[in-house]
């Protein structure tokens, strides 16, 4: 009797020797071995260690502008992120200039925290990055050379082969919105990360007919080459547009933040005391109401 249960015990313990044995080594492998991955410091985490969110631009007047001789920011974007830095406690390092091509790309591999160009919150976008609340909107009409009748009447006359609409190659708005709603149009194509303003150009030289774009791109071009082109008046626009902040995909924490401060910014009329400033074309801007609005 004492001998079968010495063999019991004997057993017993080499069960349990293994079975700790094999806890251990689960808990201590590598991650490369079944184990937990290390932890990735998020943007969020980063920006709280350092107090400094570094961010990516695109010089857009009069959204982002860079003085050529001084090379200082100015700008609705400019404005809105320092201030709501200010109100976040935070520093502001503008660290690189981007395109609209290559923001998410810098986002996966940390080159910054934000893109702090209010662009638009774009469907196909958000699949790669997260927006803020709304800063303000925009819409999207259709511009033309000055002494161009054709579509006053109704738009749809666009939609013609023998009218040729100006775009920008890839992601651009305009090039989308031509195939959405002028597919028989001609399409004038320009190239990948072409400046804005070029859309309006080639309606001005007669290379295109029609420019599909929004009044923040148009004000700069309009305000520097006066009776050229004019916006197809008294119709409902093509598209309306909300305008944002964006991180990189994943970013909540991040997005909560500046939601607090963009939202506490509309509230206290800040924001557009800031379109105020860089509207120099009338109803460029679609505001979101302030409480404060009469």
């Amino acid at each position: 009797m004492k001998s079968s249960l010495t063999l019991s015990h004997f057993l017993l313990v080499i069960v349990l020797s293994a079975a700790v044995a094999f806890g251990v080594v689960k808990v201590v492998a590598p991650a490369g071995q079944g184990g937990a991955a290390a932890h990735k410091e998020t943007a969020f985490e980063r920006v709280m260690r350092t107090n400094t969110l570094r961010c990516a631009y695109l010089v857009m007047p009069p959204q982002f502008s860079m003085d050529p001789n001084t090379k200082a920011f100015s700008g609705v974007s400019y404005d809105v992120v320092m201030e709501a830095a200010k109100r976040l406690s935070l520093k502001v390092d503008w660290v690189e200039e981007v395109n609209f091509m290559n923001v998410a790309e810098g986002f996966k591999t940390g080159r910054y925290d934000a893109f702090c160009l209010a662009s638009y919150r774009w469907e196909p976008s958000a699949r790669v990055m997260e927006y803020t609340i709304p800063i303000y909107k925009s819409t999207t009409d259709a511009y033309v050379r000055a002494d161009d009748h054709r579509f006053d009447a109704d738009l749809k006359a666009i939609n013609d082969p023998s009218v040729k609409v100006a775009i920008v190659d890839g992601g651009e708005a305009s090039a989308f919105i031509r195939a959405a709603d002028f597919p028989a149009s001609t399409a004038h194509s320009l190239p990948a990360n072409t400046d804005p303003s070029f859309l309006l150009e080639s309606v001005a030289t007669k290379k295109a007919d029609v420019s599909l774009s929004n009044p923040l791109m148009a004000m700069p071009y309009l305000a520097s080459n006066p009776d050229k082109l004019r916006r197809i008046e008294g119709h409902a626009p093509i598209r309306a547009y909300s305008h944002a902040l964006s991180f990189g995909k994943g970013e909540h924490d991040m997005v909560s933040m500046f939601n607090v401060a963009i939202d506490g910014m509309h509230d206290d009329g800040t924001i557009n005391k800031i379109l105020d400033k860089y509207e120099k074309i009338p109803n460029s801007f679609v505001r979101i109401k302030s409480p404060l609005s009469q």
